[in-house]
């Protein structure tokens, strides 16, 4: 199951897709900022409801902010670490956040989804 790939005007998107045994897919797009702190809440919430695994696709994120990195250690820290990274490194601006503060330090960190799926079915 997908649900649609949803645009903002601040730049933000997210789609979520049901993978196989109940992992789920989040790609997130464009901004993690204050202005998309509520849809980017919204989005995790809702991939880690169930599931017994997330994946959170950054490959295509430009901006990750302290909202973001709020976010993303929340549902990290409420779905009892069963939240994964994919993509964290494809923008060097938002690497550089995460590694500055730690976020490949507390997640599994994949290079892509694809990589993900692997070490889940592995």
């Amino acid at each position: 199951m997908t649900r649609a790939l949803e645009r903002s005007p601040s730049s933000f998107a997210a789609e979520s897709r049901t993978l196989d045994h109940g992992v789920v897919a989040l790609r997130l797009v464009g901004e993690l900022d204050a202005d998309s702190a509520a849809r980017l809440h919204d989005a995790l919430h809702a991939a880690a409801v169930g599931a017994r695994a997330v994946v959170v696709d950054l490959s295509e994120v430009t901006y990750l902010g302290s909202v973001g990195v709020s976010a993303l250690l929340g549902v990290y820290t409420r779905s009892g670490g069963r939240v994964h990274l994919a993509g964290l490194h494809a923008h060097p601006g938002v690497s550089r956040v995460a590694v500055l503060l730690g976020l490949d330090r507390h997640f599994v960190v994949h290079r892509d989804v694809a990589a993900f799926l692997a070490a889940v079915r592995g």
